[in-house]
């Protein structure tokens, strides 16, 4: 079994190089009217479901564990073998992070060390 995780290679047209340029150009990052076009194309994907995007995965984990009611007295178990914002973001909503070592075969969190 190979330790190494591949990753491939992005492909970029021309289109999408003139297409980030001109939101570059615009002022508009992290928010504007492409975002507000795109959270409108990806709710009607869903069936007109609400979209709401974010700016970072940091910005998400942290919104997703106060909808979810995440705060002080209340662990999270997660991997160590992740970004720091993974345990900082836990930290930040008044939540203690428990890590769980992965399965070496999956990679994903081995539910035995869940448990333990």
């Amino acid at each position: 079994m190979s330790l190494f995780l591949p990753f491939s290679k992005p492909t970029i047209d021309e289109a999408t190089i003139s297409s980030v340029a001109d939101t570059l150009r615009s002022g508009w990052i992290t928010s504007g009217p492409k975002v507000a076009e795109f959270e409108k194309q990806l709710s009607e994907y869903f069936g007109g479901r609400p979209v709401r995007t974010f700016n970072s995965g940091t910005c998400t984990m942290e919104i997703a564990l106060r909808i979810a009611g995440i705060g002080a007295g209340d662990e999270v178990i997660t991997t160590p073998i992740s970004w720091p914002a993974t345990a900082n973001v836990i930290l930040e909503v008044g939540a203690t992070p428990v890590f769980a070592d992965i399965d070496p075969v999956t990679r994903n969190i081995d539910l035995d060390k869940v448990e333990a």
